[in-house]
């Protein structure tokens, strides 16, 4: 019902009687104005214009004056007379965006994510950008381009720091040297499964945890151990899982009290260490031979058939310098049945496998960074995970993830947009389900940090996180760029979220004999804007961006593919200048090439003897690190 519907009559009454004062006071006005007698005469000259209304020697002006007698009535009218004047059906305004509606839907051209392309075949493409710190969800099928033509084209245009999901490394390879180059960008390589990795991680680290009261300290371990067991879709309570969990728990919190510090490959050994070194003497003398009583003076030697791991529990459930939660865990343990118990350090070992490898052990075995060096500097982290390679360092990357999001949402909030943090999360789905990522798209707009959810379909979220967890998603997320789609499911939900368009459709009826006579009539009808065909047929360069708020108005636009803009020709062969090469990059082309001569052979001399005293740190750490093992 429209406003003018609202009033009731006493109200209208009210409304046509104070128009007929404003004309009268309006005439008054307009009398004294055109004709200028004295203040006393205006009535007078007023009631003689009336008087002559039709006589031929009344000037023109006269009905000038006249016409703002009626005007505020013949307003009133109109306003009274236009719901029934107007044709009120309507099915829809959905419509294509044009430029002009951008402001509204906070969108330009300079500064912000790039979200698709204007005018692509021009020497200047407009890029379409967001300026709010939303996140942003592109749907993608296989082979459409959305690296080429989203996540590379971000990070050879948005200078802030950023995290990246790089599925075999191809980000890394293309994007590192130019962000170092052009942004100053600090390359931090998080890629377990190599000696290169430059970025070194670990949720335990005494720098998190050294003043953790046993309350956080207990936090910690539950996220930490949520992240890792994860069970398939309709198995997340089972109890092995459970178990195992628990078990994780009750070794974290243990190392943490114990040491203020923890490691992920140390907590993988716990459940089969050998626990003979810190066993004290009371229960150490649980673990020794028998006293030969034929030499009773004989030194009692270690008898290797006690499981020292069962007497070290037993020790623990009295050690009064950890909480008493965890010496009630260790004494439930010490007495647990030996085939229960095997079960669930079996379950144990399957989930926290990945972590006794020596490459990951290493990678994980201390920080390197603080998380606010994301606000204060501006680091690209590439965290490389090759295709082969993703279900067996899945964990890790949760716990990376997670722990990263925990972490930036959990201080100060941040509204400075060059402090803002841009995560891309390719194929995010198929590193497991990650329950505080889809909290962030409804967080991160107060702190800065902006996820970026690269997926194939809104099919493959509800695979992994399931139904409910993929309209979370859907829902918080500020943008949308949808590629053309294979789902037919996807499609039509796409369709019934852009909405409809009131369409007037034409008729025309002709009978067989009345060639000169037709009937011709006009209705109006609701037709998608978009529909499901559209979205499926939809040309490989052409995307569609939604923005919250304003499904009904969505963008035509193009992909931004980095290799055919100019300003990025070449892009991919600038090479990171790195430590252990300080040469890298010479080559690129003449001018980066004379640049890099005006090194001083001094200085290049310096690098390198930096880079081979590290080395040779790396190298008495991996040593160490392969001795223990071996040990264990």
């Amino acid at each position: 019902m429209s406003d003018t519907q609202k009033f009731s009559t006493k109200k209208w009454i009210a409304v046509f009687i104070t128009s007929l004062l404003m004309g009268v006071v309006a005439y008054l006005g307009m009398v004294k104005l055109i004709f200028n007698p004295d203040l006393a005469n205006v009535p007078i000259v007023a009631l003689k214009i009336l008087n002559n209304i039709g006589e031929p020697t009344l000037k023109f002006k006269a009905y000038v004056a006249l016409l703002m007698l009626i005007a505020p009535f013949l307003m009133c009218v109109v306003w009274w007379m236009l719901p029934y004047l107007k044709d009120n059906e309507d099915y829809g305004s959905a419509r294509f965006a044009i430029p002009k509606d951008f402001k509204n839907m906070k969108i330009n051209y300079d500064t912000g994510l790039v979200l698709g392309c204007l005018d692509i075949d021009s020497n200047n493409p407009k890029f379409i950008r967001a300026t709010q710190p939303l996140s942003t969800l592109v749907v993608a099928p296989p082979g459409s381009g959305k690296t080429a033509g989203m996540i590379i084209p971000n990070l050879l245009s948005v200078p802030n720091s950023c995290v990246v999901l790089d599925i075999k490394g191809e980000l890394y390879e293309k994007t590192a040297g130019y962000r170092q180059k052009y942004f100053n960008n600090e390359i931090q390589l998080f890629s377990p499964f190599s000696w290169d990795n430059t970025l070194f991680f670990n949720p335990f680290d005494n720098s998190l945890i050294k003043d953790m009261q046993y309350l956080h300290i207990k936090k910690l371990a539950e996220q930490i151990a949520s992240t890792i067991f994860v069970g398939e879709q309709g198995k997340e309570n089972d109890h092995w899982i459970v178990s195992a969990k628990t078990m994780f728990v009750f070794f974290a919190e243990y190392f943490m009290q114990k040491n203020k510090h923890a490691t992920l490959a140390q907590l993988a050994q716990a459940p089969k260490a050998d626990y003979f070194d810190v066993l004290e003497d009371k229960f150490l003398d649980e673990a020794l031979e028998e006293i030969d009583e034929d030499n009773p003076e004989k030194e009692r030697e270690r008898d290797y058939d006690v499981d020292t791991f069962r007497i070290w529990l037993k020790q623990t459930s009295f050690d009064e310098t950890i909480d008493e939660n965890t010496r009630n865990q260790a004494r439930a343990y010490s007495k647990a049945a030996e085939n229960e118990f095997a079960s669930i350090k079996s379950t144990y070992d399957t989930f926290m496998k990945v972590f006794t490898n020596p490459q990951v052990a290493s990678a994980t075995s201390k920080m390197s960074f603080t998380f606010e060096d994301l606000r204060e500097k501006r680091i690209s982290m590439y965290v490389v995970v090759q295709t082969e390679d993703m279900e067996i360092l899945a964990p890790l990357v949760r716990i990376f993830i997670e722990t990263l999001f925990k972490k930036l949402m959990s201080g100060h909030e941040c509204s400075d947009i060059d402090k803002f943090i841009y995560c891309y999360l390719d194929e995010f789905v198929r590193f497991g389900k990650m329950p505080f990522l889809l909290e962030a798209p409804a967080l991160c707009r107060s702190y800065g940090l902006l996820p970026v959810f690269v997926t194939q379909s809104y099919e493959q979220v509800k695979k992994y996180y399931g139904e409910d967890d993929m309209n979370i998603v859907k829902n918080n997320s500020g943008y949308q760029v949808i590629f053309n789609m294979n789902s037919d499911k996807d499609a039509e939900d796409t369709s019934r979220l852009i909405g409809d368009y009131t369409n007037i459709k034409i008729s025309r009826s002709q009978g067989n004999l009345e060639l000169f006579k037709s009937n011709i009539s006009k209705s109006k009808e609701a037709k998608r804007l978009v529909t499901s065909q559209d979205l499926k047929n939809q040309d490989s360069s052409d995307i569609l961006i939604l923005v919250k708020g304003f499904f009904k108005l969505p963008i035509k636009a193009k992909v931004p593919y980095w290799f055919k803009m100019k300003q990025w020709s070449n892009a991919d062969k600038i090479k990171i200048v790195s430590i252990e090469n300080p040469q890298d990059g010479l080559e690129i082309n003449k001018e980066e090439k004379s640049t890099t001569d005006n090194k001083s052979e001094e200085t290049i001399e310096q690098t390198k003897n930096e880079f081979n005293e590290k080395k040779m740190q790396r190298d008495e750490l991996l040593r160490a690190l392969k001795i223990r093992v071996n040990r264990e």
